[in-house]
């Protein structure tokens, strides 16, 4: 067998060195590619939030669940890139599956740097604090000059109704 020492040199430090550099190999490193979004500790994704910038208003804070923060977090380069952007406020609001569509100004003519988001909202809770989150969230990430005219929430939920119906009917015959 060859000798897989990193030093060849017997003395006791170097000895001991290489003891350590052949345990190096045998370590599990999983858990320190903290890059690897989809295979992270739920835990660990608060930090990285904070790491791309993404934490409160830039998104994180509007995430309804795991998939949807490692989903924001996988973006975050992309959305910090174009900020400022119609793109960028598009794919904020495709990342947090936010169903919405963005029209500026010269699409419907309305005054400039004006635009309007319609959003199609299914099954998903919407209050006041979801509002201001919203708001923020697009505040955050538009073009300073740019002014939001306009925002369309369109709210529907998938209801199953079940109904019950009874018919009575009698016949008499009299002789």
């Amino acid at each position: 067998m060859a000798d897989k020492q990193l030093i060849s040199i017997k003395d006791e430090s170097s000895m001991a060195f290489n003891e350590l550099f052949n345990r190096l190999g045998t370590l599990d490193l999983t858990p320190i590619l903290v890059y690897l979004i989809d295979d992270i500790k739920s835990d660990a994704l608060p930090h990285l939030a904070q790491q791309f910038h993404i934490t409160g208003n830039e998104g994180l804070i509007n995430c309804k669940n795991e998939d949807e923060k490692r989903n924001l977090i996988k973006n975050a380069i992309q959305i910090h890139k174009y900020k400022g952007t119609k793109y960028a406020l598009e794919k904020v609001l495709e990342v947090l599956n936010l169903n919405g569509k963005i029209t500026e100004w010269f699409d419907y003519g309305g005054s400039p740097y004006y635009f309007r988001i319609i959003l199609d909202l299914f099954n998903r809770d919407f209050d006041e604090i979801t509002e201001k989150q919203l708001f923020d969230l697009i505040d955050e990430t538009k073009n300073v000059r740019s002014v939001m005219e306009k925002l369309e929430i369109n709210l529907s939920n998938k209801a199953e109704n079940r109904i019950l119906s009874v018919i009575f009917t009698s016949e008499e015959i009299i002789l």
